[in-house]
């Protein structure tokens, strides 16, 4: 009796099913690069961030139990307040409303000027660089110059020049200008104080702009200003026609940038004045760090508070997106 051999079992579906494993796990392995990166996020951002919002609807100051996973309060250190941590600071609580008012006021003011400053000191610098036939470099070099150098080391050396026998005093009382000098020090008189430090943000946020305002330049066609000189266009017709127009882009950007670091930022005036004098140089950015980590001590608060900016900034930033890109769009 012959016996019929056993076919042996075919290779094929545990090839195929191996196959088909590398493959998806070629096709994402990029996950595995952004793995980390996303761990990093939820622990570090996303979580940060659901805290912040939870601790808004707490008073809470620091000591004591608080946790949102799971959810816990320790009173009396920890109380849940709902609203009224906002109602406080916008209209219910007299002195803590009209300085955070106050402190809003300073940031707007900060932010239209230093913004109007910075679109008219680095256009003009751009136009200027980049018509520049020699030395190109190192006028970039210089203009860089303020970002990088160290914060506080240049914070420093601008309240040198700001002191009531400093820099800038000496300067106006060599050049005959005694009636300009502020005797108190440009820091600590009130009606000057605010425009001290704006002057500060612009020399800070200009060289970015700057940059930004020279690769626009850069990409638009030199036939442009030929056919408009063949014209009889003038210098001034060709920055308004052609120039302008043709930065937009960059605008909405420096802009946007400039509108978002004055509103948000506060470590300069925290260094330069703390607010003062009298508050008159206060920022809502301030109010926040002194609630969160100076004597008065309301964590809670000062995430209502970092909420609210944060939805200003957010709504000032779609306003000006919006009404600048309809000015960009053909």
């Amino acid at each position: 009796m012959t016996q019929v051999p056993i076919a042996a079992k075919s290779p094929k579906p545990v090839a195929r099913r191996r196959s088909s494993l590398l493959r998806a796990l070629k096709a994402n392995s990029g996950f595995l690069f952004v793995l980390p990166a996303l761990i990093i996020f939820v622990v570090f951002g996303l979580y940060t961030v659901i805290y912040s919002i939870v601790l808004s609807f707490f008073r809470w100051n620091g000591f004591g139990k608080f946790s949102i996973l799971p959810l816990a309060c320790e009173p009396p250190a920890c109380q849940f307040a709902g609203l009224d941590n906002f109602a406080y600071f916008l209209y219910k609580e007299p002195t803590m409303s009209r300085f955070f008012w106050q402190a809003l006021q300073h940031n707007i003011i900060m932010a239209i000027f230093v913004t109007a400053g910075t679109v008219l000191v680095a256009l003009p610098l751009a136009i200027s660089l980049n018509r520049a036939a020699r030395g190109q470099s190192m006028y970039r070099l210089l203009i860089m110059l303020p970002m990088v150098t160290a914060g506080i080391a240049v914070y420093y050396v601008w309240m040198f020049i700001y002191e009531p026998d400093g820099l800038l005093n000496s300067a106006l009382g060599a050049a005959g200008l005694n009636f300009l000098q502020a005797k108190q020090g440009w820091l600590g008189q009130a009606d000057r104080a605010l425009i001290s430090l704006m002057i500060v943000m612009i020399w800070a946020a200009v060289p970015i702009a700057t940059i930004l305002y020279l690769a626009g330049l850069q990409t638009i066609e030199k036939e442009l200003y030929e056919a408009a000189v063949i014209d009889g266009a003038s210098v001034w017709q060709q920055l308004w026609r052609i120039t302008w127009p043709l930065l937009l882009p960059v605008t909405v950007v420096v802009i946007i940038t400039s509108i978002n670091s004055v509103l948000q930022g506060y470590e300069m005036v925290y260094l330069m004045t703390y607010g003062g004098p009298a508050a008159h140089t206060e920022v809502v950015g301030l109010q926040i760090f002194k609630y969160g980590f100076g004597d008065q001590r309301q964590l809670g608060m000062a995430s209502a508070m970092s909420w609210a900016l944060f939805v200003l900034v957010f709504a000032v930033a779609l306003v000006n997106l919006r009404l600048l890109r309809t000015r960009t769009e053909p």
